[in-house]
């Protein structure tokens, strides 16, 4: 039988975990696209919270890749969920897309943490 691995203080880690020479943690996972990721943190505990977080996530059907996704691919994504729309309705938001698409700011870059909400929120200056 083989033996559980331990961090340098004698902690048991999970699948995926493992401790970097220079005493930080990491983990490993697979996301959606197959494509391997890291997560890292400076101790165990903040290690298993992000873990949790991510498992939570990817639960909710919350794909992100930090830095990979831009406004205009949250806008299609979202633009997917959309089920039962009236032909009006469904023009006006396709026209809408079309501005963001055309817009340098579709182009940026969605980087930080993910704000979960279920409507894209016009705000008016």
């Amino acid at each position: 039988m083989s033996e559980k691995r331990k961090d340098s203080k004698g902690r048991v880690l999970k699948d995926g975990e493992s401790q970097r020479a220079n005493g930080t943690y990491d983990y490993r996972y697979t996301d959606i696209h197959k494509k391997r990721r890291c997560i890292y943190a400076k101790s165990l505990t903040e290690l298993r919270k992000k873990e949790d977080e991510l498992r939570r996530d990817m639960a909710d059907g919350i794909d992100y890749a930090a830095g990979e996704m831009t406004v205009a691919d949250l806008v299609d994504r979202y633009m997917n969920l959309k089920r039962g729309l009236k032909p009006n309705s469904l023009r006006s938001y396709n026209t809408a897309v079309k501005r963001i698409h055309a817009d340098p700011f579709g182009q940026k870059a969605i980087n930080g943490k993910i704000v979960r909400c279920e409507r894209l929120v016009r705000v008016s200056a």
